[in-house]
């Protein structure tokens, strides 16, 4: 076997965990505990003393579909408090001495086994319906070189702290996402852009990409310090190996409980460090990214939305011609 060969079969016994070919003699399926082997997502919660949020992060997540939930405790502090309201036998939880963001997410990636991972943090406030995991998950089967979708804010230049906003496409007060997906399909007419790179509030991505891509580079923190940019470093690099990023609304909301890291004078002077270090970095990483790739598949999703607006004006010219009228346009003779 060749070296090649080699690596291929290491990579592939990562991406995709091993299937037994046993098959035992049982009078009952294993299915009755509600263990799932193969979810659809992984839900990864990284979380430093957000046991107060346990509760509703715990219950939401815990009544989406096909979804298993991996919690971080990067704290210590809060285990028992996720143990005491994730019940469910697709929910696990890891205790951690605060090695931050990144390596949360790089390890439990590993461990997941959905074929989608669904990144949060420990102080967002999920929607009460699943629709909006639907809506994203859409996304994907939509557009199949998709690799990354954020459900916040957007950008298509290093997003630094004090231009941010400015910049970004999103939640208010970043500028609204003005396209939408064209008719078609489950993802037909939600908001939706491509663009450069996404923030991590919340974040979609098929876990072969992120593997494949290296996932979060762990040189852009020490152990217990904010990871800032790696969403953009990220991005960068799914553009980079063939995958398209995308911005659609996700309607999660963040800041339950204050924003810790901002109100910690150390972990604040730390998160301004590294947010200008490291956006050095993606600003170099910038300049060799391929915008027009973005813009060339915003015009293909402009060039859909406006064919299917063509093809709806003459379905309603060939009614009107016929004498025929939408049930809304019947009114009394």
């Amino acid at each position: 076997m060749s070296s090649a060969e080699t690596w291929q079969e290491l990579l592939n016994l990562l991406l995709y965990p091993r299937r037994s070919t046993w098959t035992p003699k049982r009078a009952l399926p294993c299915n009755e505990s509600g263990h799932s082997d193969r979810p659809l997502v992984s839900a990864i919660v990284q979380s430093f003393g957000d046991g107060r949020n346990a509760r509703q992060l715990a219950t939401r997540l815990e009544r989406l579909p096909r979804v298993e939930v991996l919690v971080n405790d990067d704290s210590r502090r809060d285990h028992a408090e996720w143990l005491r309201w994730l019940r469910g036998p697709n929910s696990f939880v890891l205790s951690s001495p605060n090695v931050h963001e990144i390596r949360a997410y790089d390890r439990l990636a590993r461990l997941a086994r959905g074929d989608y991972l669904l990144l949060l943090q420990g102080d967002f406030c999920l929607p009460r319906g699943p629709r909006w995991l639907e809506q994203g998950l859409a996304l994907f089967e939509r557009f199949p070189k998709l690799g990354l979708v954020g459900g916040m804010m957007g950008f298509d230049e290093v997003p630094l702290a004090r231009i941010a906003e400015d910049v970004s496409w999103g939640v208010a007060p970043c500028k609204p996402i003005e396209r939408r997906v064209p008719a078609g399909g489950a993802a037909a007419g939600t908001p939706f852009s491509f663009v450069g790179g996404v923030n991590i509030g919340p974040l979609l991505a098929r876990r072969e990409a992120f593997l494949r891509v290296g996932g979060f580079d762990e040189a852009f923190s020490c152990a217990g310090q904010p990871g800032i940019h790696l969403d953009t470093e990220l991005s960068l690099q799914m553009w980079r190996r063939g995958y398209q990023v995308g911005l659609w609304y996700s309607a999660v909301a963040n800041g339950v409980g204050g924003r810790k890291t901002r109100t910690n004078p150390e972990q604040k002077r730390a998160r301004l460090r590294n947010d200008n270090v490291n956006g050095k970095r993606c600003e170099r990483l910038m300049r060799t990214h391929d915008a027009a790739a973005v813009a060339a598949a915003n015009a293909q999703l402009e060039a859909a939305a406006a064919d299917a607006d063509a093809r709806r004006a003459l379905r309603e010219t060939e009614m009107r011609l016929s004498g025929l009228l939408s049930p809304a346009e019947c009114g009394a003779e």
